[in-house]
């Protein structure tokens, strides 16, 4: 097995769609740590939904990973916020995760949501250095 678990922590980002045609795709940053298969986090995105004056929504992630699958419920702070429950699969290279995502009961919502890994970006030492001593 290809257990890619132990290698989602960092920061991801990505976006949500709706299943209703009606709702632009939401783009949304993550920072995610996984240790022993149990996921935490955090979520930053604009807020498209919720009524408060609040422009940036944020939530925690909470849930846990197997294999190449992933489940965890984004719960949103400081709003009053059902819970969302998203499941996902880690891609081969891992640097992508894709998923659906579920809210409301018994009128339930439902769409897709993909994240990327960001990838560190440094200058090389030498060039580091030599900034240093000018």
């Amino acid at each position: 097995m290809n257990d890619k678990s132990h290698a989602l922590s960092g920061v991801w980002s990505g976006r949500f769609d709706h299943d209703n045609a009606d709702r632009a795709e939401t783009v949304i940053s993550a920072w995610i740590n996984v240790s022993t298969d149990r996921l935490s986090g955090s979520t930053l995105e604009p807020n498209t939904f919720v009524d408060t004056e609040e422009d940036e929504l944020d939530a925690l992630l909470r849930g846990h990973v197997s294999g190449d699958e992933l489940v965890f419920l984004k719960t949103f702070q400081g709003v009053d916020q059902e819970s969302i429950y998203c499941e996902g699969t880690i891609e081969e290279d891992g640097d992508r995760i894709v998923g659906q995502w579920y809210y409301g009961w018994p009128d339930e919502r439902t769409g897709t949501f993909e994240m990327d890994r960001e990838q560190a970006r440094s200058e090389p030492l030498k060039k580091c250095q030599h900034n240093l001593e000018s």
